[in-house]
């Protein structure tokens, strides 16, 4: 099974293989961030599964896959399009800055911080470790701040 946040986050990929064709196949998708659930079923014909499904992956998405008679799937994602616009300001602040001292290097630093932290929740996630990639993503965000370097 693997899902993907894509567009901007606002839908999610769910594509499994391998399973028994002809029967129904529930997916429950809850976001660990923001607590939202969606929940559908899909009647697989060929054993293969390709849907994209409109929801809010912004976060730590769960997808559980429940086939009829099987044992249930689970993957996690996260979707990461909020923090990586962070990141690409903090960045081109710290390109464009025009401070006389080092405080330029700390927009750097900042966006360095939480490109990393985001990293470790997407590692996270492929390990299944949902709610430590909650932890780092929520950790990554709240440094997501708007402020000026330039206090020297």
């Amino acid at each position: 099974m693997a899902i993907k946040a894509v567009f901007s986050d606002k839908k999610l990929k769910v594509k499994v293989t391998k399973l028994t064709p002809n029967k129904n196949h529930r997916i429950i998708i809850d976001n660990l961030t923001t607590g939202a659930t969606s929940a559908f079923s899909s009647k697989n014909k060929t054993g293969l599964i390709t849907k994209t499904v409109s929801v809010d992956a912004r976060g730590v998405v769960k997808t559980t896959i429940n086939p009829a008679g099987e044992a249930a799937m689970v993957e996690y994602a996260v979707g990461t399009s909020e923090i990586d616009c962070c990141i690409a300001k903090l960045v081109n602040d710290a390109i464009n800055c025009t401070c006389k001292c080092d405080k330029c290097k700390e927009d750097l630093k900042l966006a360095e911080t939480i490109y990393l932290l985001l990293q470790a929740a997407v590692y996270d996630a492929t390990l299944g470790l949902g709610q430590s990639a909650v932890d780092k993503y929520n950790k990554a965000k709240s440094m997501c701040v708007d402020n000026c370097a330039c206090g020297c």
